[in-house]
């Protein structure tokens, strides 16, 4: 009898011993991909911030190309301009209000 209880008690522990390593194999590599989804999600905020300014770049890179093209061109960047500055003068007076 006693020997079965000490087969059953070895069993368990062995058991128990398997199931925290497992827990612990488990938690390490949950702590590994939680410290890769923090780099890929800095990486895609840098990636964000990438693509705004190079859309930033591309607008300016239009109007100056439409700078300098044909007179009718010219003519239209010239009109945009304006109407930014006239924007910008609206802005300003709003400020001093």
């Amino acid at each position: 009898m006693t020997n079965k209880y000490e087969e059953l008690i070895h069993a368990f522990e062995k058991r128990l011993r398997k199931l925290i390593s497992e827990y612990k194999s488990l938690h390490e590599q949950n702590s590994l991909l939680a410290a890769e989804l923090d780099r890929k999600q800095t990486d895609l905020m840098k990636a964000h911030q990438e693509i705004l300014e190079l859309r930033k770049n591309c607008d300016h890179l239009r109007i100056a190309s439409n700078l300098g093209g044909s007179e009718i061109e010219k003519a239209e960047s010239q009109k945009q301009i304006a109407k930014m500055v006239r924007e910008i003068d609206k802005c300003l007076a709003l400020l001093d209000e």
